[in-house]
């Protein structure tokens, strides 16, 4: 009876660890994180000049993870995590959201089944030619084809790295940028938003990493989006109010309970204005979907 007792002991624990670890997602009470949209559209159009007339977007890879390593509680089934780059297009020229990453940078990465060569190839001939580039976060999945760049040093006038993303290179690892790449590097700073370009705003949203951020767009047609960056990986953490699991989020030290507000204030933002599309990091059927519904368009402007 009692090395039964024992085991059942052990199983507890391990039953609990298992909970805690990889299924709680329970909503803090205290979650909270102010979104003012009226600022944030007071802010788009703010600027002088025209806003944007559409939305460009490379698939460059993906990677395979196990639906609960996205969500807390799914499954342990396969699901793709695509890794995109988006091209805003002004009449006067293109403001780029992301930079995925080089296939060198890509290759030792955990768990990548596709790489798109081609696509990596109009990203980086992209970031010559944009006005402007602005990075949701210092993960090199997203920042990584600004520090795969040749000439590093000719994107630094038009590269709005923010304090906080500078200031957080062991979030780049395991890449280390060159001694000395940002000598000189003045970066942007803002309290909660900032008006980037017309129809374009910053959204400040520290937690997945410090440097976190939000882009919102503002199409000259009035259409909206607005680009979540790693806040969730997939719609369905909104959906369903969830984080990622516990584990993970230890994993790569973010901060659970900033981004439980977020999740909480997306939420809130998905029921009551269905018209601004939002869109995780990594979650292809929802960017298939607004290419489908027009609202971005596959492939890079040449």
């Amino acid at each position: 009876m009692k090395r039964l007792l024992r085991w059942m002991l052990v199983l507890a624990v391990l039953a609990g660890g298992y909970y805690w670890l990889a299924v709680d997602s329970r909503m803090p009470a205290d979650a909270d994180f102010p979104l003012d949209m009226t600022e944030v559209r007071r802010l788009a159009d703010s600027l002088p000049g025209a806003k944007p007339a559409q939305v460009r977007f490379e698939k460059v890879m993906s990677y395979a993870f196990t639906r609960n390593m996205a969500v807390a509680g799914d499954d342990w089934s396969t699901v793709a995590v695509p890794v995109y780059a988006y091209q805003v297009v002004y009449p006067d020229g293109t403001v780029l959201i992301d930079a995925a990453m080089s296939r060198a940078m890509a290759k030792p990465a955990f768990m990548v089944p596709s790489y798109d060569d081609a696509a990596w190839q109009r990203v980086a001939a992209a970031l010559d030619r944009a006005a402007q580039i602005v990075i949701t976060h210092e993960h090199l999945d997203h920042l990584g084809g600004v520090m795969a760049h040749g000439d590093l040093a000719s994107l630094l006038p038009r590269l709005r790295l923010t304090d906080l993303q500078l200031a957080h290179p062991e979030r780049m690892r395991p890449y280390k940028p060159p001694v000395g790449a940002f000598d000189g590097y003045t970066p942007l700073r803002y309290e909660r938003y900032h008006a980037l370009a017309p129809g374009l705003v910053l959204v400040k949203a520290p937690g997945h990493t410090p440097g976190s951020q939000m882009v919102f767009v503002q199409l000259a047609d009035g259409r909206e989006i607005l680009f979540l960056g790693d806040v969730v990986w997939k719609m369905r953490n909104l959906a369903l109010q969830r984080e990622r699991p516990r584990w993970i989020t230890l994993l790569i030290q973010e901060d659970r309970h900033a981004v439980f507000g977020q999740i909480k204030a997306l939420g809130e933002l998905l029921q009551n204005e269905p018209g601004v599309k939002l869109v995780p990091g990594h979650d292809g059927a929802v960017v298939d979907a607004l290419a489908a519904q027009g609202y971005l368009q596959a492939g890079f402007q040449p």
